[in-house]
């Protein structure tokens, strides 16, 4: 009787290891796109899965298995991980069609939208699908050199610049050698006309068929084209000559096809804004402070006490602001709702108008929590923030207080892929501020 029970608890165990095992692998089948077209955007040579499981490193992500030309496979065994503190149930991931996020999955047509993580749901296989690629990776022999690459933009545009892969995808405006070339393109007058300008650059890539590239108008990622990256067409690389939209050497030229979030309008369209604030009861100074024109904060702007309840600033150099107020200069005295709660950031448009007329409910009583250092580590990798040591919940906020991401949970965070900027990270009710680049 003792030998049966010890043979069968032997068995029984196996069984659980098994089950075990089974638990700590799962199944991804995922549709891609494959039309046959050449817009960049909607072929797949390549799939691969990154995600906390591997510290969201993009160079290194997990090869998926061709199937057919519009399905891929992977399995992942948690015992595989490089993050060790991630299992399949805290698994957060995303498909590239490249060893970079510039050819992460996007939302499709008009305008690629950038898509947040995707989780396990528990069930394997689990079954995705990707509608689209930010850019698509040509996995072919890598062809270095030295490349120029032309746009015809509206008349409106007076400056433009290019970033991307080429030089670790700078924030616009930057200036920064990088194989003979930085970020801001030439204007050519002689090409430009009554209905366009025309505007070049010269770049140097390590891989033609892996280009990513995306164009603005301005200093900023505020001022992007609406459109995804653009890529290398799937044409002869006899040719130096990008015509990265319409065909600017036509006579007539052909109207562009990539239009731009906003368009920044120069030195000379710059303007002065005024703002006016009602502040609470025996306030005795106020201070703004906020992102000018999609760039870094300015430093705290004093307002002029008007000695009626309100104070009056002036903020020269403005195409749109992005701020809020405060009691002193310091960040810790930021202005808050009636019931101590953040408030919302604050945006003057002046495209729109240069007036502005505001109200402060109050300003922070006991002083906004801000994170304290020795409790969380904040840092950002792969234009993800991640915070280790999340006690209960965590919240993503741009600056103008829109909230872009909110999770619960004990642990390490990270967060969907974000765009260059300035963000408001909340953990655990203590806040701060997080530049992504």
């Amino acid at each position: 009787m003792k030998t049966k029970f010890t043979f069968s608890m032997l068995l029984l165990s196996f069984a659980t290891v098994f089950q075990f095992a089974s638990a700590a692998t799962a199944t991804f089948n995922v549709t891609v796109p494959n039309d046959g077209g050449t817009d960049g955007h909607h072929q797949t040579n390549s799939c691969r899965i990154v995600g906390n499981f591997n510290k969201w490193d993009a160079v290194n992500a997990i090869q998926c298995t061709k199937v057919d030309n519009t399905h891929y496979t992977v399995t992942l065994d948690e015992s595989t991980f490089a993050d060790q503190t991630v299992t399949l149930a805290t698994l957060s991931y995303k498909y590239v069609c490249g060893p970079d996020f510039a050819y992460v999955m996007k939302g499709d047509a008009p305008g690629y939208a950038e898509l947040g993580n995707l989780s396990y749901s528990g069930t394997s296989p689990q079954v995705d699908v990707v509608l689209a690629w930010a850019s698509v990776w040509k996995d072919v022999v890598p062809i270095p050199g030295y490349f120029t690459i032309d746009i015809y933009t509206p008349k409106t545009v007076t400056e433009c610049y290019m970033t991307g892969n080429f030089n670790g995808w700078l924030t616009p405006g930057t200036v920064a050698k990088v194989d003979s070339t930085d970020t801001k393109m030439t204007y050519v007058p002689a090409q430009s006309d009554a209905n366009g300008n025309y505007f070049t650059i010269k770049i140097y890539t390590s891989n033609a068929y892996a280009l990513a590239f995306q164009f603005t108008t301005g200093k900023s990622w505020i001022y992007q084209q609406n459109q995804g990256n653009n890529s290398y067409p799937d044409v002869s690389l006899t040719s130096a000559l990008f015509d990265a939209v319409g065909d600017p050497t036509a006579n007539p030229p052909v109207a562009p096809q990539i239009t731009f979030k906003r368009i920044y309008p120069g030195a000379s369209g710059l303007k002065t804004i005024t703002l006016t604030d009602t502040v609470p009861a025996n306030t005795t100074t106020a201070y703004v402070m906020g992102s000018l024109n999609g760039g870094a904060n300015t430093d705290f702007i004093a307002g002029t006490n008007n000695n009626d309840g309100t104070f009056t600033f002036s903020i020269l150099g403005v195409d749109i602001f992005n701020y809020n107020y405060y009691n002193t200069a310091n960040a810790s005295t930021i202005e808050v709702k009636a019931d101590n709660s953040a408030a919302a950031g604050r945006v003057a448009d002046a495209q729109i108008q240069t007036v502005f007329k505001d109200r402060v409910a109050a300003w922070v009583s006991t002083g906004v929590k801000t994170i304290e250092a020795n409790l969380y580590k904040i840092y950002t990798n792969n234009k993800s923030i991640v915070v280790e040591g999340v006690q209960s919940s965590v919240e993503v906020l741009s600056l103008d207080g829109r909230r872009i991401q909110t999770e619960k949970l004990n642990g390490i965070f990270t967060s969907k892929t974000l765009n260059n900027g300035i963000y408001i990270i909340r953990v655990d009710g203590a806040t701060r501020k997080v530049f992504v680049n």
